[in-house]
């Protein structure tokens, strides 16, 4: 065989092996359904970015996005069916929710890292000044609760003896609680915590550089995946442009996020994207480390059996052959 026909060869190969998952994606849904849970900047860019730059388009799908405020919430949305997928913060109710045997599977992880600034009043400036007293944190066994646990063991301080963690509520209940003395110190978003800085709050840690714990993931049915495979790697070959443009061109960004619908103070958003970008994955590669250690401690508080496995509620396959074909395309940074 020459050359010139082993290339043909190759061609024609090629050309078969496109037509055929043409054929296979026209078979598949193009209309999706994704739930999110917040509007914070830090969560949703990744997705804001591709939306706003068409990148779903450009892959034959149309997304509709729903905001649901709430991890169960958004789990029992997709669980229902009435969504395909989920954008979700912490993996806890991913956890049990498999462990009671529904068909549920993390796809991906849009941060590798906490994405919280934790903030204390005049008096609390450093971590050892938290000793004895009490935080405050979102509710019990939300994921800034656990954020906060992971945190201070981390700096060798007992979350169960050293510090007293509060339920407080939402940003505003827990601003209120620190300038009234109630509470010493509390988590929050980059955006939240940005302001507050500039409001006389003490900036005791930022998450995202000590806690290597991926806050918000991507959540599916196994039923998805299995159904409408094409569909479901391409959706994610989207998300993983939207997160490439979010995490490594701050000006594109943050234009993208604004044309999309996210708001806020430019300033404020600017100051809160150099906090939170280093943290986002650049692919949305399963973080198992941090996965892991949210699945040890819900072990250890008796939510999960011991015998349950990380590997039981992590489908990472058609992610990998979404990554495979992005970096063929010379589309996927490094």
């Amino acid at each position: 065989m020459t050359l010139f026909q082993g290339l043909s060869h190759i061609a024609v190969c090629l050309l078969f092996m496109a037509l055929i998952a043409g054929q296979s994606f026209a078979q598949e849904k193009k209309n999706i359904r994704m739930v999110f849970v917040s509007l914070a900047w830090n969560s949703e860019i990744p997705f804001r970015a591709a939306l706003a730059r068409g990148f779903f388009k450009q892959q034959g799908l149309n997304i509709e996005a729903i905001l649901i405020r709430g991890g169960p919430a958004a789990i029992a949305a997709l669980v229902s069916g009435e969504v395909d997928f989920a954008a979700i913060g912490g993996a806890q109710a991913v956890f049990r929710s498999r462990a009671r045997g529904l068909d549920l599977s993390i796809i991906g992880c849009t941060s590798g890292t906490t994405n919280y600034i934790l903030l204390g009043n005049k008096q609390t400036r450093t971590v050892e000044d938290l000793r004895g007293k009490m935080i405050g944190v979102t509710g019990a066994g939300t994921y800034s609760e656990f954020a906060m646990k992971a945190f201070l063991r981390k700096y060798n301080i007992n979350p169960d003896k050293d510090v007293t963690l509060r339920a407080i509520g939402g940003t505003v209940l827990r601003a209120a609680a620190i300038e009234k003395g109630i509470i010493a110190a509390a988590p929050f978003s980059p955006e939240d915590g940005v302001r507050l800085l500039k409001s006389g709050y003490s900036l005791i840690s930022n998450l995202s550089e000590s806690l290597g714990i991926p806050q918000n993931i991507i959540v599916t049915r196994n039923e998805v995946l299995e159904k409408y495979p094409e569909m479901s790697k391409r959706m994610l070959k989207a998300y993983i442009q939207g997160i490439q443009l979010a995490k490594y061109s701050k000006k594109e960004a943050l234009k993208a996020g604004f044309d999309s619908g996210l708001t806020g103070d430019p300033e404020i958003i600017s100051a809160a994207w150099d906090l939170f970008a280093p943290g986002l994955t650049s692919d949305l590669s399963i973080v198992a480390s941090g996965l892991q250690q949210m699945l040890d401690e819900d072990i250890r508080a008796g939510l999960v059996d011991s015998k349950f496995t990380l590997e039981r509620v992590v489908n990472d396959r058609i992610l990998k052959l979404a990554q495979q074909e992005l970096r063929a395309e010379g589309r996927l940074k490094p």
